[in-house]
């Protein structure tokens, strides 16, 4: 499985993830609170509007708390602590924050995307 294709297909995933994951770090809480802060006519909506807004927040505040596990392993890593046996958990636990951010991404996504198609509420 060396140089197979689903080989391949993994280890560029893993290093668009870690990409995605390094960036993600500063970028996941400042996009929450643009996302939080641009869709905050729903709290003036009706009631699936409200929910759908504390739903994204509760997300928002769930992959922040997660990746930040990730972040004070990684965080280890980088001052000279054990991290794994090689290099590629470091790329795991930054690719794991990028899953997170992406996760919180789509989940916003959908949930505001749905609340303005269904309800026509004015952000």
């Amino acid at each position: 499985m060396e140089y197979s294709w689903q080989y391949w297909l993994f280890l560029s995933s893993l290093y668009v993830l870690g990409v995605i994951g390094f960036f993600a770090i500063t970028l996941l809480p400042l996009r929450s609170w643009i996302l939080l802060r641009r869709n905050s006519g729903f709290l003036s909506a009706s009631t699936i509007g409200k929910f759908g807004y504390a739903l994204v927040a509760l997300a928002a505040i769930s992959a922040i708390a997660l990746s930040g596990a990730s972040l004070v392993h990684v965080a280890k890593c980088l001052l000279g602590y054990h991290c794994s046996a090689n290099r590629a958990g470091g790329w795991f636990l930054v690719a794991s924050i990028g899953v997170w951010y992406l996760s919180f991404e789509l989940f916003a996504f959908v949930v505001f995307r749905f609340l303005r198609r269904d309800y026509r509420v004015a952000t």
